[in-house]
């Protein structure tokens, strides 16, 4: 039988197949006939009984501008499709209002992803928006898809800012930038299981993208097209504020809307903007409308609330509003109590929308000033990373509710019983705010041309640079690392203890950064990067071999951090004892390593690698950050 007849005659066969009962399918992949009635049912704590009075901004059910959150009695939220789908029925009612944009690069799974651009400029490009003299707020929802509250509201508001006109007077005053959903792949894995801490809505996207990555961790490494394409929405725009928006879970409490930018970061000023000029009216506007406000909070051990809790200050740039602000963007991380019921998460959001619309726009010289300072700072020391400050924490006041500690045959220990019933609580608040890893901010950085990856990665964020046309000689500082380990993940709201090595797809890599002194010439292609310009201090961040979050420490170099060459013993054994023959003092250098290491002393390979690496034989590249600084 011939190849083409036996194919024919498989699709026949297969054709007459019954469907395979209880085999999942796309999108979320779940048959949940295979699962107890009991599994399929979140417990969680009995809602705070709410009526706020920002339910007045959602309109009726039956309204024919309703979001697909109102039109389906505030409890669903639209998966991707379906929420482009309402954002181009609202730019086909008011074009000169809305015009959609395509980001540049898709999805893995190949979706556009779409930006709403709506002013009252008839200009809607970056320089059309900057010659309008108003400023610009970049909003972003669905990083994490499941979170859907932001892009419910956003939906909202642009509706109200444009045909239906209830909120045309912000839109006389700001730009607004609208992404949904950044994390479109993960949206459209939707359905009923997404997200087992949270209250509603009833179907939701997933945490990650198709890849399974995490977008908060994606700041600096740029590994997804979703997060470079917010890179270059930030270099192209360059917008006056950012808002990043989220729902968070981890213990219950009074509060539903909190939010936090940097702490005193790498952006003082505009963060003192935010505290002083804009949070109290906000905070202020929120609870008007029937809302709690907040700081985020992260509890330091969620079965034990006494410990206390930490805002999201000066964590690492790999998460938004770290790199909004070490980008010199004054920015806020929006976290809605997930377990608040899913209209009041919306309503919240909405109208902290709205107000922090209003106080960017009634204050629109003085945050341009905060940022042009901001952005003028050229300290010669450079803080990276920051820790809790010796002493003991500030004591706040902290809206809780009531709980006890029960005992469980599932765990063997006690697990916590989340009421409805306020209690208030005085806890201790623990921001990272000492600083920790200070670095001297260098004349230069050079990148050999063959790390192409890196440079076409600091490109996408924006930082300047010069690349050599010919070969050129440089006196640089390169770094050889010891004690190479794999790195451990930073994980701010949950267990990072992985299954295996790596995270966010890469093979994490520490180890003790020793300089050494080298004239390198480097091939034609090759950058340099001065950090004295805007960006200088993220590239730092992305440079600085000690940094947490540099290229070097996010695996790039992996490549270099193994030896090309190893000797023989046959070779190496004779040649050791005639090193040892002829330097007395490399002698007692040995014969204190084996007293002292007790594992070395045992491993015939590293006695003789020990030699090897005291020869010119060995790779001088070997364990080599090929990144010169210019000191």
């Amino acid at each position: 039988m011939q190849r083409a007849q036996r194919l024919t005659l498989i699709a026949a066969l297969v054709s007459t197949l019954p469907a395979w009962a209880g085999v999942p399918t796309g999108p979320d992949y779940i048959d949940d006939s295979q699962f107890l009635s009991a599994a399929k049912q979140r417990i969680l704590p009995p809602d705070i009984p709410w009526s706020g009075k920002s339910l007045a901004f959602a309109v009726a059910a039956n309204d024919p501008w309703a979001t697909p959150f109102e039109a389906s009695g505030m409890q669903h939220t639209p998966p991707y499709s379906e929420t482009v789908a309402y954002l181009q029925r609202l730019a086909a009612a008011r074009p000169e209002l809305i015009r959609l944009v395509t980001l540049t690069e898709p999805t893995d799974e190949g979706r556009p992803l779409v930006m709403a651009v709506v002013s009252t400029s008839a200009d809607k490009s970056a320089a059309g928006l900057r010659a309008s003299g108003k400023p610009t707020v970049y909003v972003q929802a669905g990083i994490h898809a499941g979170e859907a509250n932001g892009k419910d509201a956003g939906l909202m508001m642009i509706r109200d800012m444009t045909v239906r006109g209830n909120q045309k007077a912000l839109l006389d005053k700001v730009n607004l930038l609208f992404v949904p959903t950044i994390n479109a792949d993960g949206d459209m894995r939707y359905g009923k299981y997404g997200r087992i801490n949270q209250n509603g809505p009833t179907e939701t996207g997933w945490r990650v993208n198709s890849r399974n990555l995490n977008l908060n961790r994606d700041f600096t490494k740029l590994d997804s097209p979703e997060i470079r394409n917010v890179a270059r929405v930030l270099n192209e725009y360059d917008p006056d504020f950012f808002i990043d928006t989220h729902s968070t879970d981890g213990v219950n409490y009074r509060y539903d809307v909190t939010y936090c930018n940097n702490g005193m970061g790498w952006s003082p000023n505009a963060t003192r903007w935010m505290d002083e000029v804009m949070t109290p009216t906000v905070y202020a506007t929120l609870r008007q409308y029937g809302h709690e406000p907040n700081v985020c909070i992260s509890m330091n051990d969620n079965e034990d609330p006494s410990k206390g809790y930490y805002p999201y200050y000066t964590d690492l740039a790999r998460f938004s509003n770290q790199y909004a602000d070490v980008r010199g963007t004054p920015g806020i991380l929006v976290e809605l109590h997930a377990l608040k019921p899913y209209p009041q998460q919306v309503l919240g959001n909405y109208v902290l929308y709205q107000s922090i619309f209003e106080r960017v726009a009634a204050n629109r010289d003085s945050l341009r000033a905060a940022i042009e300072a901001d952005r003028k700072l050229r300290p010669e020391k450079v803080t990276l990373t920051w820790k809790e400050a010796e002493g003991k924490p500030q004591v706040v006041d902290f809206k809780g509710v009531k709980y006890e500690k029960v005992a469980s045959p599932i765990t063997g220990d006690k697990i916590m019983r989340w009421t409805n019933q306020p209690q208030d609580y005085k806890l201790p608040i623990t921001p990272l705010t000492a600083p920790d890893l200070v670095v001297p901010r260098p004349k230069a950085y050079v990148v050999p041309a063959q790390w192409h990856d890196v440079i076409e990665r600091m490109k996408v964020h924006g930082i300047q640079m010069t690349t050599l046309d010919k070969p050129t000689s440089y006196d640089v500082t390169v770094y050889r690392l010891e004690d190479v380990k794999l790195g451990t993940p930073f994980e701010p709201d949950r267990e990072s203890a992985d299954k295996i090595p790596g995270y966010e797809g890469r093979l994490l890599v520490s180890g003790k950064p020793v300089p050494q002194q080298r004239r390198v010439t480097y091939p034609a292609g090759s950058v340099v990067i001065d950090p004295n310009q805007r960006l200088g201090t993220l590239a730092m961040v992305l440079l600085e071999p000690e940094s947490p979050d540099s290229f070097l420490h996010w695996g790039f170099f992996n490549a270099n951090l193994t030896s090309a060459e190893a000797p023989e013993a046959y070779v190496m054994e004779p040649m050791a004892r005639r090193m040892l023959a002829e330097s007395p003092a490399l002698r007692k250098a040995f014969e204190a390593r084996l007293k002292s290491d007790k594992k070395f002393a045992a491993d015939r390979s590293a006695r003789l690698n020990w030699f090897y690496e005291r020869t010119p034989f060995a790779d001088s590249n070997r364990y080599l950050y090929p990144v010169g600084v210019v000191r």
